[in-house]
């Protein structure tokens, strides 16, 4: 199977849709979309340095012993940072996660609020696209560097 997943492609995509959002006053989907596109630069640093990968291109279900697991939305993957650093940097990556300071952020993001009423939402949108703008960055590095194509 060729792969079909794409995540620095994504992350941008995503990027641009929640600008457009906010812009026009839809700040719970674009507060979803902060999420994704963070999430999705995240994937796209650790496969672009090697982490095992499904044959679809996305993040292995089951990683090796004594690699983190990352098939999880940002949320969950930032309560695992500390893990997922110590594996972007094992991979010589340390470079990237230095620009990524706000990334835990995206703790009280979740998925579930796309069911909730926009008062229930977390006023969290500007620290959300501040972390996630810190990832557009330091993609643009990684493709910069070479180490994404």
């Amino acid at each position: 199977m060729p792969s079909t997943v794409d995540f620095p492609l994504a992350a941008k995509r995503h990027w641009r849709d929640a600008i457009l959002l906010e812009a026009n006053g839809r700040m719970g989907n674009a507060g979803q979309l902060y999420g994704f596109s963070a999430e999705c630069g995240v994937k796209a640093l650790l496969v672009a340095l090697g982490y095992p990968t499904e044959p679809d291109g996305s993040p292995a279900n089951e990683p090796p012993a004594g690699t983190p697991k990352v098939r999880l939305h940002i949320n969950q993957l930032v309560s695992k940072m500390g893990d997922i650093r110590g594996e972007i940097e094992r991979r010589d990556g340390a470079k990237y996660t230095a620009m990524i300071p706000n990334i835990t952020k995206f703790s009280n993001w979740s998925t579930e609020h796309r069911y909730w009423v926009d008062t229930a939402i977390p006023n969290s949108l500007p620290a959300w696209k501040l972390a996630a703008e810190e990832v557009m960055r330091m993609l643009d590095e990684v493709f910069l560097d070479g180490v994404l194509k």
